[in-house]
């Protein structure tokens, strides 16, 4: 579709006519200017007193033949100039209605011509979206039903008969209903962020066309018609949008409830280890406890007893944090990342795990979608990190990468930004590390910078 709306942009050529009228504006002002100049000289020469009445009669007949002929030559051309610009003005109008027409171009074309339509959420979740736009159909049935949906005369006459008249009449209507419809239903299957507004005009375009087509049977279609369409297109295109985001929202869910599952799995693991060893140590305590009973005045089985008591104590509390990570669903990491080799610097991803081992996330990310692995500069705990990472985000909101999906958590700051932000929490602890190593990037960039190298020198040497 690109190639034919592009070929028959070339056709057109528009630029050809405007360059055709600078050409003649030109040639106006230059014949203008000679006129003028002529004019001059005429009265310069009429001044002349010492010049004969003869010569200066024959020189004023001769320059007036003159001017005269410029004076019709000016005239072809103006309208010669009239009737390029009436050539421009109907190519315009032809290459509207193409632009109409091909309302599903791709959108990468429409985005330097029409901005980005953002959407301005009617309603919270898709199923009242939905319920809304079978509203919104309803009351489409219901005009065309009762042929609010169109404007006609009732008036007509086929073969002076009235019966064959309204039949004719109704036939239009259908026929005009069904055109427009189709291509409404078209269109708005189509519609994207890049060609919203394309969309809504060609709509307004199809509505202009049909009315103008069934004028001849004084048939039109409404205005509150075309107004429901429109409000179709807005509620479908918000419709199609929101339900993106609840998928997105979906899969969100269900990897912090796969991380919930991996955590208490991996905090189960570490609670056997953890009641093996108390188990352990106080099995030790019971053999000491018997032989300090032997042996009243040993200190040192006090002492070891003593230790093994609080490595017992140690592991309890180990065990409650293990507890308390479980069943705290606030609770995890925000990690600060960045992957110079496929972003560039200063380009930061933030997010939040509730793993054990934040770093499992980490490598997540650093799947075969991305060419370089992510480099971590701080894994920040905190007992509410979901929390702490909405104050990031809003801190960092005017720095998104992507405006238009939030749920991208890629920011475009200085490190130093990110580092002062988090001094302002008293409640983490932050060991920040503000060079990438970046191992990979910077290996690749060395073979190609020795490569660049060898191939000049083959250069110089073959030359």
């Amino acid at each position: 579709m690109n190639k034919v709306f592009k070929w028959l942009k070339d056709a057109i050529n528009v630029n050809y006519f405007k360059k055709k009228v600078t050409e003649l504006n030109d040639e106006v002002s230059s014949l203008t200017k000679l006129n003028d100049d002529l004019k001059d000289k005429i009265n310069q020469k009429l001044s002349l007193k010492e010049m004969e009445a003869y010569e200066l009669i024959n020189l004023v007949g001769d320059k007036k033949k003159e001017i005269d002929v410029l004076d019709v030559d000016i005239s072809k051309q103006k309208e010669k100039l009239k009737l390029v610009m009436d050539k421009i003005k109907e190519e315009n109008e032809v290459i509207e209605n193409l632009k109409a027409k091909i309302g599903d171009l791709d959108s990468d074309s429409e985005i330097a011509d029409y901005g980005l339509y953002n959407p301005n959420y009617e309603f919270q979740s898709t199923w009242q979206y939905k319920n809304e736009l079978d509203d919104l159909r309803k009351s489409q049935k219901e005009m065309i039903k009762d042929k609010t949906a169109v404007n006609y005369n009732s008036n007509w006459t086929v073969n002076n008969s009235k019966a064959l008249g309204r039949k004719m009449v109704n036939n239009e209507i259908k026929a005009i209903l069904r055109s427009f419809n189709n291509e409404c239903d078209e269109a708005i299957k189509k519609v994207r962020h890049g060609n919203y507004e394309r969309i809504e005009k060609r709509i307004n375009k199809s509505f202009e066309q049909h009315n103008k087509i069934y004028a001849v049977t004084e048939i039109s279609l409404s205005h509150n018609y075309l107004k429901l369409k429109l409000r179709e297109l807005k509620l479908a295109f918000e419709y199609q949008q929101k339900k993106e985001e609840e998928k997105e929202e979906l899969r969100e869910q269900r990897r912090i409830e796969r991380e919930n599952a991996a955590l208490k799995r991996e905090a189960e693991k570490q609670q056997k280890k953890l009641q093996k060893d108390v188990d352990h140590y106080q099995k030790a305590i019971n053999e000491l406890q018997e032989r300090s009973n032997q042996e009243k005045e040993n200190q040192g089985l006090k002492d070891e007893i003593e230790k093994l008591k609080r490595q017992i104590s140690d592991k309890e509390n180990e065990s409650n944090d293990l507890d308390s990570r479980i069943y705290n669903a606030k609770a995890g990491y925000v990690y600060i990342i960045s992957n110079i080799g496929a972003f560039g610097k200063n380009i930061f991803k933030i997010g939040v795990t509730r793993r054990m081992k934040p770093e499992e996330r980490v490598n997540e990310l650093s799947s075969a979608s991305v060419p370089f692995k992510f480099d971590v500069h701080a894994f920040v705990y905190s007992s509410d990190a979901f929390a702490l990472e909405n104050k990031l985000h809003q801190r960092f909101n005017d720095n998104r990468v992507n405006l238009v999906n939030n749920r991208k958590e890629f920011f475009r700051i200085g490190i130093d930004e990110i580092k002062d932000e988090l001094k302002k929490y008293d409640n983490v602890t932050v060991d920040f590390n503000e060079f990438p190593e970046a191992d990979e990037y910077r290996q690749t960039k060395k073979i190609e910078s020795n490569n660049k190298s060898k191939d000049e020198l083959d250069a110089v040497l073959s030359s």
